[in-house]
């Protein structure tokens, strides 16, 4: 390794992800919820995520929002190039891609950088060293404008403290390791195996270690490595982090993670009158991280925070519009928290549901649906959080989506799929987000834009030429097919899911009439 990445793992580059919950709607929609102003999208604003990796997310919502500055910052030249070549290749104008360390930034005089309405940074604090995270929190405070929304996602002490004498193993064992820190992950999992099935008494102490260790060889080499190989790993408290943003004047207002709001949802049933009692929030988030035995943190801050007055919400609430995704109601309605899995009132939800069925709507009128036209206004907030969360429905952006930038950039993903790149979201303007989607769906939804008007013969032949360029086979439960009958049936059953789908396509902004 070399001197600049301070003990940082870049031997590898990390694996490329998209995070709903760094998204300006979903951010303002969250605070909103919490009973605070959010920034207003419907104007120009500015976002910044610091830690982009390959600024897919960042990517996603430029694309969204094309009256917005988007800023994206990360110390490998590997993940800003990649960044870049998918930005150039959408036509995105918007977005600002920086090879910059946190020191360097720290270093930069004020009016080198603007201010920014949102921050984010998921997944860094907990793997940088302490004078990193001192230069995240000055870059807040320089940075964050008044009524701006700061975003941190970190390591909880609370579900890892099991675990953690297991890293410094890890570590040491990567050193080791002649080769990248990747290749190094096989010998790692071998050697805490043979700790294990050897008697390790810490283990047979440690259930919860046993598990982690067991869900740990379904973890890609890649994010293994950038999860638990890094010099730096701090799981930290909620007080630790709480201080920290204090100091960048941002005091915390709750969870872009929506369940973690609601005591009902985020702690034990025996726990709920004890956590009703608590009105110091650090005790209060300490007590619901012990009880959920949380292990990652979607925290929440704003810089200057004045809670709206109940009627200002009320009304504000009420103007949000919901987007149905298409996911259908089941029953038993199940949601997954950091509890585990709850299970939600199907007369409260499906009414509701039903009616997005027929397209988006404001919360006005879904508090007017039989379910929950009979909850006070706290009540049904937490149920369309919940739905939200559950990934039933969606915030819609305000205004017309932008559909001519997102189609650029689902284009530029499907010409990069066919190429051999593994993207597999395509961006929803309507919502400000993205929707996950295999090759083939990305495939068949880039035909259309492309304009393209097939049988569902052609459409399969076509198909077939697009896996073929992409050395990319038609799977089933994972596994390739190599029956030429079976496969051709699965691209069927693909090109039919899309007929039948194309409104939900037309109301997230993946197609234009």
């Amino acid at each position: 390794m070399t001197d600049w990445n301070e003990g940082y793992v870049t031997d590898v580059t990390y694996t490329k992800g998209f995070y709903r919950e760094l998204s300006p709607v979903w951010l303002a929609t969250a605070a909103l919820l919490l009973g605070h102003r959010p920034p207003d999208l419907a104007r120009p604003f500015r976002w910044a995520e610091l830690g982009c990796g390959h600024a897919l997310s960042a990517t996603v919502f430029a694309s969204a929002f094309p009256q917005a500055e988007f800023w994206g910052f990360d110390f490998n030249p590997a993940h800003i190039d990649s960044a870049r070549q998918l930005a150039g290749g959408a036509g995105l104008a918007n977005l600002h891609l920086e090879e910059a360390s946190f020191a360097e930034l720290a270093a930069r005089p004020d009016a080198a950088l603007p201010q920014f309405d949102f921050i984010v940074a998921h997944g860094v604090y907990s793997w940088i060293g302490r004078d990193a995270q001192l230069q995240i929190i000055d870059f807040l405070r320089r940075r964050l404008a008044p009524g701006g929304l700061a975003y941190l996602g970190y390591n909880v002490l609370a579900g890892w403290a099991t675990i953690m004498p297991l890293r410094p193993i890890m570590h040491l064992l990567a050193e080791a390791n002649a080769g990248p820190p990747d290749t190094a992950v096989p010998g790692i999992l071998d050697f805490l195996n043979k700790l294990k099935d050897g008697g390790a008494a810490f283990f047979l102490n440690n259930p919860v270690a046993q598990a982690r260790l067991t869900a740990l060889a379904t973890v890609e080499p890649r994010f293994f490595a950038h999860e638990y190989l890094n010099r730096n790993w701090t799981p930290f408290t909620f007080s630790e982090v709480a201080a920290d943003l204090a100091e960048a004047k941002c005091t915390w207002i709750g969870s872009a993670t929506l369940p973690d709001n609601i005591d009902a949802a985020s702690v034990p049933r025996g726990l709920i009158e004890m956590m009703g009692q608590l009105r110091d929030p650090r005790l209060r988030e300490a007590v619901r991280d012990i009880a959920c035995a949380q292990a990652f943190r979607r925290d929440l801050f704003r810089r200057g925070t004045e809670p709206l007055p109940p009627g200002e919400h009320g009304a504000l609430v009420d103007r949000l519009t919901l987007v149905g995704l298409g996911k259908p109601a089941t029953e038993p309605l199940t949601f997954a928290t950091s509890l585990g899995s709850v299970t939600g009132r199907l007369e409260v939800y499906g009414p509701l549901l039903s009616l997005l069925e027929a397209g988006p709507l404001t919360l006005q009128a879904a508090r007017s649906s039989s379910g929950l036209n009979t909850l006070p206004m706290k009540d049904a907030v937490q149920a369309i959080a919940m739905l939200i969360a559950g990934g039933f429905v969606h915030p819609a952006v305000p205004g017309s989506p932008a559909m001519a930038s997102a189609r650029g950039l689902n284009m530029e993903i499907a010409r990069r799929n066919e190429l051999g790149h593994t993207l597999p979201w395509l961006a929803a303007p309507a919502i400000g987000s993205a929707v996950a989607a295999d090759p083939i769906q990305i495939a068949v939804v880039a035909d259309r834009l492309a304009g393209e008007v097939r049988s569902a013969e052609a459409m399969i032949e076509h198909l077939i030429s697009v896996l073929v360029r992409s050395s990319r086979a038609v799977q089933r439960d994972g596994q390739p097919v190599t029956d030429p009958v079976q496969a051709r049936a699965i691209l069927a059953e693909h090109v039919a899911v899309f007929q039948r789908t194309q409104h939900l396509s037309r109301q997230l902004g993946l197609l234009v009439d």
